[in-house]
Parts: C-alpha cells; structure tokens; sequence
C-alpha cells in the first residue's frame, strides 16, 4: 500500500466514524441526556429545597423523563435500526429493579445517602452502557460518580444543589455535545 493508498484509507475510516457519531446522535442518546439532565437539575433542586414535597416533584420528573424517552425512542427507530434497542430497555428495567431490592436490604437511608446512593447507581447504569456501546457514557458515568462523591464529601448540606449541577448540567452538557457531533 502505498502511501496516497493509506491516506485514503483513512479518509474513509474518518468518515464511518463520523457518519457513526451522527447516526448515535440522532438514534436519540443526545436528546434523551438532555431529558433526563432536566430531570436531574430540577429533581435535586428540589431534593434541596422543598423537603418532603420533593417525592411528588420527583414523581412527575420521573413521568416526563419516561414519557420523553419513550418518544425519543419511537422517532428515532425511523432512522437508526438496531438490535440492542430491547437489550437496553431490559438492562435499565433490571437494574431498577435490583436497585430497589437493594435500597430495601440496604435500607433505610435518608438524606445525602438517599440522593448519592441514586445518582451512583445510575452513574453505574452509564458506565455498564459506555462499555458495551458508547465510551463517551462511560465517562459521563465515572465523571459524575466521582464528582457526587466529592460533592457528598466537602458539602453535604449542599449536596442536593451540586447534583443539580454536576448530575443535571453534566448530563445536559453531554446531551447538547452528542448531538453537536463532538462526542
């Protein structure tokens, strides 16, 4: 091969990357970040600031966040096929699953450890699927585990507040990346 050859090996092996990032970006991963980033940002504002009324607020967060995957899913099948669609839904849906038989063994935790222990079980949920997908959520996922922790550690009383940032702004963030194409 010669070395025109390999440039335009290259070329072309740039272009798949890039047509990949675009295709991951618009199957939806960035748009469903940024849904469940203003979850986040909003949740743990709450969780901050409105003590027991936070579960209600909680509760309809979840509702949009769930709804907005859902139609994030559907318009995406139209233009990315995959068959890892099914596999990830049963992998969430189990990991929620034995996230509540922990919380139930473990518990009860209150407070800062109820918010850490959430924010670092999904954390892990990102982590497991940049693994077998995308590194990029890999990253999110240990970037916001590790930044839980400190926040858990310097300001407790303040922890709910820095979820907001670093959990709700960073997955945002992410989302708006992804779709840019710079993930």
């Amino acid at each position: 091969m010669d070395r025109n050859e390999a440039h335009e090996s290259l070329e072309i092996a740039r272009q798949s990357m890039e047509l990949t990032r675009q295709a991951v970006a618009r199957a939806g991963s960035g748009y469903m970040l940024i849904i469940w980033g203003i979850v986040w940002l909003i949740g743990f504002l709450g969780s901050q600031f409105l003590g027991e009324a936070q579960g209600y607020l909680w509760l309809v967060l979840d509702v949009f966040g769930i709804v907005g995957t859902a139609v994030v899913i559907l318009k995406s099948r139209r233009q990315v096929r995959s068959t890892h669609g099914k596999k990830i839904g049963i992998f969430w849906l189990i990991l929620f699953v034995y996230g509540g038989l922990l919380f139930w063994i473990a518990g009860p935790i209150y407070g800062e450890q109820y918010l850490l222990f959430i924010t670092i079980f999904v954390s892990f949920g990102y982590v497991v699927m940049g693994l077998w997908f995308s590194p990029p959520l890999l990253y999110i996922g240990l970037s916001i585990t590790a930044l839980a922790m400190v926040g858990w550690q310097l300001i407790p009383a303040y922890l709910g507040a820095w979820l907001a940032l670093v959990g709700g702004g960073g997955l945002i963030a992410s989302g708006i990346f992804i779709l840019r194409g710079r993930m």
